[in-house]
């Protein structure tokens, strides 16, 4: 049997069983496009959102204090003063030290307390951590000089303490880590970062900030400041900025080379992960989906095989050869 005879009969075939070719060839588009389509927007959201998160850690910079090979002193480190000297440099936006601590937290309907950390900042909460504020207000300039308890939660928190978000005026109870307690008022609820991913990939965490200020005056060991992220007003201004706070610090302190500069991409980092994996489960599924669509059309084929074993043996037994 020549070869165009072989792709005639096939088309034979195939015309001969519309619905089943229909059916198998739908199965087989159906795969492909869905694997197709489901790598191609989980690699797109992946870059999209990991660029965004990029552009927010270039508007804003890590400035640490570290030393390998001598011990530090207490004057060593960053205090409220260098902060107060950091805020007027032109070109910044905004500063605040990276300080945080342990905390217990207490949750509706239980006198039960989580697990939690609260954590400092300043007026600049909104752009220095990328929080989209959904109730009430940021802290205020008088309320950061007089150290007043006031309290930053997010929509997570609100909900299981209070069961809504608009809770501004509300007081919450905060335990440090030596199991001593204190009442913030809470002045302004924020989105969760981390609300989108908290149902499918572990316990969900709250996040509460007080004035640096007010951390200062009341958890221990926080007088000592390590960490300061600054943001500013474009990317350009990053690096004559950062020459400016580090020539400051090493004159003001009188220690040179244990004031170091980087750039924070924590958040990128681990969204970058998350998306990873996101992407790879969702391109799983899509391939699974194909494999389960592949079984399908071997199935159909095998029974259209087996449908013709009869008309086959009936051609051999009047005399058919192989090449027919």
């Amino acid at each position: 049997m020549k070869f165009w005879d072989i792709i005639k009969l096939a088309f034979k075939s195939l015309g001969g069983n519309k619905a089943r070719s229909i059916l198998t060839m739908l199965g087989i588009i159906i795969g492909i496009s869905s694997v197709i389509i489901i790598s191609t927007v989980g690699k797109g959201s992946q870059e999209s959102i990991t660029g965004n998160l990029v552009e927010l850690s270039n508007r804003t910079v890590i400035i640490s204090v570290q030393s390998d090979n001598e011990v530090l002193s207490k004057k060593d480190y960053i205090n409220l003063k260098d902060l107060e000297y950091i805020e007027k440099i032109n070109k910044v936006t905004g500063v605040t030290p990276e300080i945080s601590t342990r905390a217990r937290l207490k949750i509706l309907k239980s006198d039960r307390l989580v697990d939690s950390r609260i954590s400092a900042t300043g007026l600049e909460f909104q752009n220095l951590e990328g929080a989209n504020l959904l109730y009430g207000r940021n802290f205020t300039k008088e309320e950061i000089e007089k150290n007043v308890k006031v309290v930053l939660v997010d929509d997570i928190y609100a909900m299981r303490r209070f069961e809504r978000i608009d809770i501004a005026g509300e007081s919450i109870t905060v335990e440090s880590r030596k199991g001593k307690k204190e009442e913030f008022m809470v002045v302004g609820v924020y989105e969760n970062p981390m609300k989108a991913l908290m149902g499918s990939f572990g316990k969900e965490r709250y996040l509460p900030y007080i004035p640096y200020t007010t951390f200062q005056k009341y958890y221990e060991d926080s007088e000592i400041i390590s960490r300061l992220k600054i943001s500013f007003d474009n990317i350009n201004s990053k690096e004559n900025v950062s020459e400016e706070v580090i020539k400051y610090l090493e004159g003001t302190h009188n220690h040179k080379g244990i004031y170091e500069v980087g750039v924070d991409f924590s958040p990128a980092s681990s969204f970058n992960e998350i998306l990873k994996t996101l992407s790879l489960l969702l391109t799983s599924v899509g391939a699974i989906s194909l494999l389960v669509g592949g079984i399908g059309v071997m199935n159909i084929m095998l029974v259209s095989v087996t449908e013709r074993i009869r008309e086959i043996g009936i051609r051999k037994a009047l005399g058919a050869q192989k090449n027919d």
